[in-house]
């Protein structure tokens, strides 16, 4: 037989395959592809996928891929799983191939998750918006869409509707077990520290051979300065994955808060010594070192120098650090070209983009510093007040930077004399984490009194 033969009878087996199923289930197949090799990496890839073991993921959907080269939705879901598509060759290309799919052979579902992405990537935050809004309105209990939903209303730290859509995914699709997680950080997000405890060991009680739930709780740890806490369930993490990365990362955070370097090159170390971790989140933790380290020692000319090089990408969130390293070192010009800078960047996004509001309270908290430091504390209040009311506590990340928007927005209220309101601000901040604001006492440089 020869091999054109080989291939049109190959065509006619998986178009029967697919009849068989449309005709005993009444429904086409979930997922488009002629493979059922290929199909079955790709289910693993979503079950690695929602644990978070996002290397396994990516191995299963390449391998899917390889089995079958137009299996378009494997295409999507590897994009998905890569941690910085922003800068990752892979990911240009395999948007590239999503552009040029055919999506009138694929099922309704899959067409959605395409169109949205493309939209997203494009940066074209209306368009997508409308793709969402329609096909939740077709299909308002298909999980892909609860879950975009909820992605967005979080991001617009819309939290009562976040918080519905997230209870109903739960409801609609029961072994998605990290929509529990999701609760857990939108709990977080708003403060409710005891909430969001729950909802980590809710899904710590329903997966509790998985890395993730372990890591979460840890999380919380930290920002809420549990550190000893926190080390025993990050330990845990790794023991069930030694390749988990967020663990690894969280671990170099918390040595970092604790001033323990020789703790954060280990966790940096056990990093490197697997598979689990991107080139990205390697270089991630690396400049985390490299700034935290001068920044939690007050030593801004050592932050100023370690902001240059390898981590000065302006997208690797090193503008809050240089900002304030360039003021308190009499740098001013520098500081207002930086500032400029993250002002150009929220110029260019569009208003429904879904990290536009964290970039609203960067550029506040950033036009609050030059303030501060240039004798206008009055002023510098009204926008480190803006900051705090645009910032959550979602994540450690933006956690640690609310806590510290804080802290300085109370340093900016008594310099202009409002002192009670200082006092409650502080009040409120050592709630959440009194061993982390007194290390930003560094922060606290005379000021103009009033």
């Amino acid at each position: 037989m020869t091999g054109k033969r080989l291939i049109v009878l190959a065509g006619l087996v998986a178009v029967v395959a697919v009849a068989i199923v449309v005709v005993v289930t009444g429904k086409r197949p979930e997922w488009t592809t002629s493979s059922p090799a290929a199909l079955a990496e790709f289910t693993q890839g979503l079950e690695a996928l929602d644990k978070v073991y996002r290397a396994e993921a990516r191995a299963h959907f390449a391998k899917a891929i390889e089995l079958d080269p137009t299996f378009v939705a494997a295409k999507y879901f590897l994009l998905r799983s890569i941690e910085a598509p922003s800068s990752d060759p892979q990911a240009a290309k395999l948007l590239a191939e999503l552009a040029a799919a055919d999506l009138t052979k694929l099922t309704d579902r899959e067409r959605f998750l395409i169109r949205y992405t493309l939209a997203a990537h494009a940066k074209d935050a209306a368009k997508a918006e409308q793709i969402l809004q329609v096909y939740a309105a077709e299909k308002p209990d298909d999980p892909y869409a609860l879950d975009a939903l909820a992605t967005a209303a979080t991001a617009r730290q819309d939290w009562p509707q976040a918080r519905r859509l997230l209870t109903r995914l739960i409801e609609v699709a029961p072994n998605r077990v990290s929509a529990y997680n999701q609760l857990g950080y939108l709990a977080m997000g708003q403060g409710q520290f005891a909430e969001a405890e729950k909802m980590f060991e809710t899904y710590r009680y329903i997966a509790p051979d998985q890395a993730n739930p372990y890591d979460s709780l840890g999380e919380l740890d930290i920002l809420t300065g549990r550190y000893a806490d926190a080390k025993k369930e990050l330990d845990e993490a790794l023991r069930i994955k030694p390749d988990f990365c967020a663990s690894s990362g969280h671990l170099v955070s918390l040595a970092l808060i604790e001033r323990k370097p020789d703790d954060a090159q280990r966790a940096l170390a056990q990093a490197e010594s697997t598979d689990g971790c991107s080139a990205f989140m390697v270089q991630t933790m690396k400049c985390s070192i490299v700034l935290w380290t001068p920044f939690l020692a007050g030593d801004w000319d050592g932050v100023w120098q370690a902001g240059h090089g390898a981590c000065a990408d302006e997208d690797a969130g090193t503008s809050v650090f240089m900002v304030w390293a360039a003021l308190r070192t009499g740098r001013a010009s520098e500081a207002d070209a930086l500032i400029a800078k993250a002002r150009e960047r929220l110029a260019k996004l569009p208003p429904a983009a879904p990290d536009r509001r964290y970039m609203e309270a960067e550029v506040a908290h950033l036009e609050g510093a030059r303030l501060l430091v240039g004798g206008e504390p009055a002023k510098a209040a009204e926008r480190f007040r803006f900051a705090d009311q645009a910032m959550s506590y979602r994540e450690l990340g933006s956690g640690l930077f609310k806590l510290m928007n804080r802290f300085v927005l109370a340093q900016a209220l008594r310099a202009a004399g409002v002192r009670d309101e200082a006092a409650a601000v502080l009040a409120e901040a050592r709630a959440v984490n009194a061993k982390f604001i007194d290390r930003l006492g560094f922060m606290a440089a005379p000021l103009p009194a009033r």
